[in-house]
């Protein structure tokens, strides 16, 4: 199948996003372009029944401007409008305005199929498909519950509490009293009461939190924290820090005294206060401890919807959500298509050098997926340049937007074993292994020599090494290899001599290299 982009549109209540991807033909995509405005949808719509006219006007506005975006891509738009849309009598106007002046049509979906697009969403950003998880999602409108597990739905409703929603309800005046406060956490209150057997009941192990309010709140925890993030996938923030966080809003009575509190984006200083008691309360209600936040939402789950469904790729190699890692490091590979042949067998032989070294390095299933990651990426570099091309692997990989499914910590890890499998031995003077906790930088070492020997051990590129065997004698490390009849490992001796010296470094042994043909071909 060719390739083909496709654009996203979530027309929310407070916000519209759109997401275009470039669609591979093994199914992997690849973001071209994102994009986010404040249309406020359903501002000034008491009970929604209504889009006003300057609403209408913002949002027609913004999908010319979305589509100007996505037709210089030629990317097909596939568009879903969520609580605004679904609840107002008069929506027609909007959809058959929107599809006259700008071509695009729009799908009304429902509360819970929202809710399931979202959760497909969250699943190609985080590791948790096989995990019962519980989702919130705090939109404009309403927010979104559902209870999954392996990409199954096990429970879902869609509740009347959004952060626009309860603002234009209880916070109309810009100086906000803690009468309004408590009128709004009884009515939330009174919502989520009906829900808690049945979340007491399926007993969910993860909680994840996605969408503006959630996101908003991890950035003022992550101000409070003093840290620096690029990306809040993957963020988990507790019950306290919450706590912490909602006192700070109470205290800010005022939009002014709010846009002072750091980390909080301007554009929601009037609609913070609804989402954070929605949060706040089920977090209160359900008994919650900690959160874990997504950055992925309904525009990703409309986009793996509708290659999921797609007739072309019904025989596809289309991965599934739980090998989110497998297709987030097949997208980046993709980056330097010739370098496969040579990946693919580098990463064939760092894994069976880590199974012949397992009693030597005791590490387990975790840190060989990072082994696994870094050795499928060591050469991405090359696709920038051939020069220092180990420090360009070292920034594409610690930096690239489609390593989902690995935290921030676990990339800088898989990034620096990538970095050091050529050149330089990892130094103290180096600023991003330096940090590194001391099991950290072994772990490092260990990994990094095992990428040196295996990509020293197909130096000529012709995949004459078949096959391994490792032998551990006192204080010396015997590496049995197994050649293609009639073939010339050379190049691969020599490479193997010249790059052991972090191996050797790592373990604390001298490595010996034994050679023979291997007699089953």
């Amino acid at each position: 199948m060719k390739e083909k982009n496709l654009a996203a549109i979530d027309l929310g209540t407070n916000s519209f996003h759109m997401l275009i991807v470039k669609v591979r033909s093994d199914g992997t995509t690849e973001p071209i372009a994102k994009e986010k405005e404040s249309v406020r949808l359903g501002s000034g719509s008491g009970e929604y029944d209504e889009i006003h006219q300057d609403a209408m006007d913002r949002g027609i506005a913004c999908l010319k401007r979305f589509k100007t975006l996505a037709d210089s891509h030629k990317a097909e738009i596939h568009a879903i409008a969520t609580s605004a849309l679904r609840e107002a009598l008069n929506r027609d106007i909007f959809l058959n305005k929107a599809k006259k002046e700008t071509g695009i049509k729009i799908e009304v979906v429902n509360g819970l199929e929202e809710a399931r697009l979202i959760y497909f969403g969250i699943l190609q950003g985080l590791p948790v498909f096989q995990k019962r998880i519980l989702m919130i999602d705090i939109g404009g409108g309403s927010t979104e519950l559902l209870i999954g597990e392996a990409g199954d739905v096990l429970f879902s409703q869609s509740l009347k509490l959004g952060a626009v929603r309860l603002t234009e309800r209880f916070f109309r005046k810009d100086n906000i009293e803690i009468t309004d406060v408590q009128k709004c956490r009884f009515h939330i209150e009174s919502v989520l009461l009906p829900l808690i057997p049945i979340i007491n009941k399926l007993k969910p192990e993860i909680i994840i939190g996605s969408s503006g309010s959630v996101t908003s709140i991890g950035s003022m925890i992550l101000a409070k924290r003093g840290e620096k993030r690029d990306r809040l996938n993957g963020y988990e923030f507790t019950s306290q820090e919450l706590k912490s966080v909602r006192e700070e809003l109470n205290a800010a009575n005022t939009l002014k005294k709010r846009m002072k509190i750091p980390g909080l984006e301007e554009k929601r200083g009037d609609i913070i206060i609804g989402g954070s008691l929605v949060l706040e309360e089920i977090f209160n209600q359900f008994n919650l401890k900690k959160l874990m936040i997504s950055d992925y939402a309904l525009r990703e789950g409309i986009i793996y919807d509708i290659i999921k469904n797609w007739k072309r790729y019904e025989k596809s190699n289309l991965h599934g959500l739980d090998n989110i890692r497998a297709k987030a490091i097949r997208s980046i590979a993709n980056l330097y298509p010739q370098g496969k042949d040579h990946a693919e067998q580098v990463t064939h032989l760092s894994l069976r050098l880590y199974d012949e070294l397992s009693s030597l390095h005791g590490y387990g299933v975790h840190e060989k997926e990072f082994l696994e990651a870094a050795a499928s990426l060591h050469q991405i570099g090359l696709a920038i340049s051939h020069s220092a091309y180990h420090k360009h692997s070292y920034y594409i990989i610690r930096n690239s937007e489609q390593m989902v499914g690995f935290s921030n910590a676990e990339i800088e890890l898989i990034a620096l074993i990538a970095r050091y499998h050529r050149k330089s031995m990892p130094k103290p003077k180096h600023e991003e292994f330096k940090v590194l906790s001391g099991e950290e930088q072994n772990l490092v070492r260990r990994l990094a020599a095992i990428l040196k020997i295996a990509d020293a051990m197909n130096r000529s590129q012709k995949k004459i090494i078949s096959d391994l065997e490792i032998s551990i004698q006192d204080k010396i490390v015997v590496l049995s290899l197994k050649t293609l009849k009639k073939s010339d490992p050379h190049l691969e001796l020599y490479a193997i001599e010249e790059n052991k010296d972090l191996f050797e470094d790592a373990y604390g042994k001298t490595l010996k290299v034994l050679i023979g043909e291997n007699s089953k071909q």
